[in-house]
């Protein structure tokens, strides 16, 4: 039994299949536990998952949320809104003459979003469906220029009139406001905020306003920006409110903290829709980051592959980077995400075989928690990589979620074959492989892209895997990409929950400028002054003085008439003329290591274009226990032996050892061909592969070829 004294820190993420969960205690203990997503009501599942906690820990829920000083929340309620659209109606007001912005889009408007291969299929390819018709567009007269100074000063009696048209005409129950030169200045946005608060001031309307939401140039995503947030923005709002009221109920009296997608948490009544956008796999960042630094790893490779998706993100020199145009569902958008590229590709993903050309497919689409695979024995008749790994003996259908659940081998199996193996000729294990190499095939190429994009190679990186489903197929995308190390780590099955949980408190300012280098340094400490009083502000709303506050300052800088800048971090609190003179080197040196020596041009001159700065609260941190090594025999947690189909190095099924992860002790190595079972997660360890128990207890998987 868990210690069941003391306070507690609790994290949660709700994913496409589960809900996962880690309590962190004030000594450093850290208990974790998993249930499955109730899409119909997500608070259920968050309930549901904090009830597997308590009763680890042999307490019930409202004495566990009774000891509990805050619960940190990352979830998938705005994605979902906007992937089944399912969201509210919008009315967008905007600047006159650029009414079309949205429904024009860029000319990558047309496949932003698409995979691979439905891009291929041109004559297929269209434009979304926009969330804000035309006849829901209404312009107001008004023109700011791009250096802020106001040139058409502001019609408010067409404020008012496009306000009941949209409003009271046509029942639209949520208003976006996204004027044309807003990030130069936002006196007119804000006015026409005040209008909308006067005329309808019940909260029936939930009002988004562009310059409020992100200060950065760029019309088209910069709208969307606005659009979005309406849209989610009452559904969001109905569904934080609602569990907020459940957990109170069951006992918190601490806060309910957001988790967003730049990194963060903040607290409920301060986060916007759109930023919880990517919070699942940005608590996978967070978590990462931590164990990079506890590892001393500056270049990490991140994955999580849960039942619905495979992310991938990257720790450069210890830090991420935001995605400068991050694309929600087919709209790009203008916030701080953290640049984490996703594909359908997890537990629950789809195989089938195309009836056209007879090739097996496999993803993007879910099999999620419901129905879930075949295996699940929950009604649904889609073979799903679940089912695969299952056939090929990898997965022990009694020990499930540790054995809360069992797997219906049997009926996947039957499946397999009906579907896949007889259309293709093929015995049901080889189908089965076929399913496991595909998808590995799909990871691999979806983490080499990411990496070289920035100017890297996979190799020179060490690759920490976690989510449920991720060390199942570790070993095969890792040595298509040639990375030799990888580390599971004990929290891995629930890493985003844990990122959750020992996530700071983070608020971001984004701010577009044209500072052409040299400059006067007075000029750019005027400007991150004025930034940092605004997030010291907000900072302070959530309990920290500014001496509390660690700001982090970016740099977006680039050549001139280049369109896009290399994000750089800088370490200075204010700018001298020789820290600007470092700052240039430091670009020219960055520029020249992601795209090569003679690359730059400094004689085009050089010019800072965006800034960006984090303010950071820090929290306290779990307590990584350190184990003293001992010997390599690991011979004392085998608990089984299993026939299980490999592919690599030969393929064919071989009789393997099964390895219970509680058992293993610090300094024990586990050489391939093996599995080794946790309660969320199984490890696949092939021939090739050696497994070692480090210090922390985690594993450190090594390529021995």
């Amino acid at each position: 039994m868990v210690q069941s004294q003391g306070t507690y820190v609790i994290g949660v993420d709700t994913g496409g299949t589960f809900t996962d969960i880690v309590a962190l205690g004030e000594s450093g203990e850290v208990i974790t536990g998993k249930s499955p997503t109730t899409p119909w009501d997500f608070s259920i599942g968050v309930l549901n998952a904090i009830e597997e906690v308590a009763k680890t820990m042999g307490i019930d829920r409202k004495d566990l949320l009774g000891r509990t000083r805050m619960v940190k929340h990352g979830s998938t309620v705005a994605t979902n809104a906007v992937i089944v659209r399912g969201g509210a109606k919008v009315g967008l007001i905007t600047t006159k003459g650029f009414e079309d912005t949205t429904l024009i889009m860029r000319a990558v408007g047309r496949v932003d979003g698409l995979s691979e291969d439905e891009i291929r299929h041109v004559t297929r390819v269209t434009k979304p469906e926009p969330i804000v018709p035309k006849e829901l567009i209404r312009g107001v007269s008004e023109r700011i220029d791009y250096t802020g100074d106001v040139l058409v000063p502001l019609n408010e009696g067409e404020v008012r009139a496009a306000a009941k048209e949209l409003i009271d005409d046509n029942e639209c129950k949520a208003i976006a406001v996204s004027l044309l030169q807003s990030w130069a200045n936002p006196a007119h946005e804000r006015r026409i905020l005040e209008i909308l608060e006067e005329m309808y001031p019940n909260g029936d309307i939930f009002f988004s306003v562009g310059s409020d939401l992100i200060r950065v140039s760029g019309e088209y995503a910069r709208a969307n920006t606005a659009v979005i947030n309406a849209y989610v923005g009452p559904i969001v709002t109905r569904y934080l409110n609602n569990l907020e009221s459940k957990l109170k109920e069951e006992g918190l009296t601490g806060p309910l903290l957001i988790t967003q997608g730049n990194g963060g948490a903040v607290h409920k009544d301060h986060a916007t829709p759109i930023g919880n956008f990517q919070s699942g796999p940005a608590g996978g960042m967070m978590a990462s980051a931590y164990m990079a630094n506890v590892m001393k790893h500056d270049n990490v490779i991140t994955t999580d592959m849960g039942g619905t998706s495979f992310d991938v993100g990257m720790l450069t020199n210890g830090y991420w980077r935001y995605a400068s145009e991050p694309i929600v569902e087919r709209f790009r958008v203008l916030q701080p995400i953290i640049d984490i590229e996703s594909i359908g590709a997890g537990g629950g993903t789809i195989a089938r075989v195309d009836p056209e050309t007879n090739r097996l497919l496999v993803g993007p689409e879910s099999a999620a928690a419901y129905p879930g695979p075949v295996a699940y024995d929950q009604g649904g008749e889609r073979i799903a990589t679940t089912d695969a790994d299952l056939v090929m003996g990898i997965l022990d259908p009694d020990y499930f979620l540790g054995g809360r659940s069992s797997l219906n081998i049997a009926k996947a199996a039957q499946y397999i074959k009906e579907k896949i193996a007889d259309p293709l000729g093929l015995d049901v294990h080889e189908a089965a492989a076929g399913v496991f190499d595909i998808i590995n095939a799909k990871m691999a190429d979806l983490i080499r892209r990411q990496v070289i994009r920035q100017g890297y190679l996979p190799e020179e990186f060490v690759l920490y895997c976690f989510g449920g489903a991720g060390p199942v197929h570790l070993a095969g995308f890792a040595e298509e990409l040639g990375i030799k190390r990888a580390f599971i780590f004990r929290p891995s099955a629930v890493f985003s929950a844990f990122g959750a949980a020992a996530a700071d408190v983070i608020h971001t300012r984004m701010l577009s400028v044209t500072y052409g280098l040299p400059m006067d340094p007075s000029e750019l400490n005027k400007t991150l002054r004025e930034i940092e009083d605004d997030l010291s502000t907000a900072m302070a709303d959530e309990g920290f003085s500014r001496d509390k506050v660690t700001f982090q300052r970016y740099f977006s800088m680039r050549f001139r008439r280049q369109t896009t800048g290399v994000e750089i971090p800088v370490q200075w609190d204010s700018f001298t003329d020789q820290e600007m003179g470092d700052v240039q080197r430091l670009f020219e040196s960055t520029y020249e290591e992601l795209y090569g020596i003679g690359a730059g041009f400094a004689r085009a001159g050089i010019e800072i274009n965006a800034i960006r700065v984090d303010a950071v609260g820090t929290v306290s941190k779990p307590n990584m226990e350190s184990h003293t090594p001992g010997g390599p025999d690991a011979s004392g947690a085998i608990k089984a032996h299993r026939d299980v189909f490999f592919t690599q190095p030969d393929r064919g099924f071989v009789s393997t050892p099964v390895y219970e992860y509680d058992k293993l002790a610090a300094g024990n190595q586990v050489p391939g061909p093996a599995v080794i079972e946790s309660q969320f997660t199984t490890i696949l360890v092939p021939k090739s592969w050696n497994v070692t128990v480090d210090h922390l207890q985690s594993l450190v998987m090594e390529h021995l070829v």
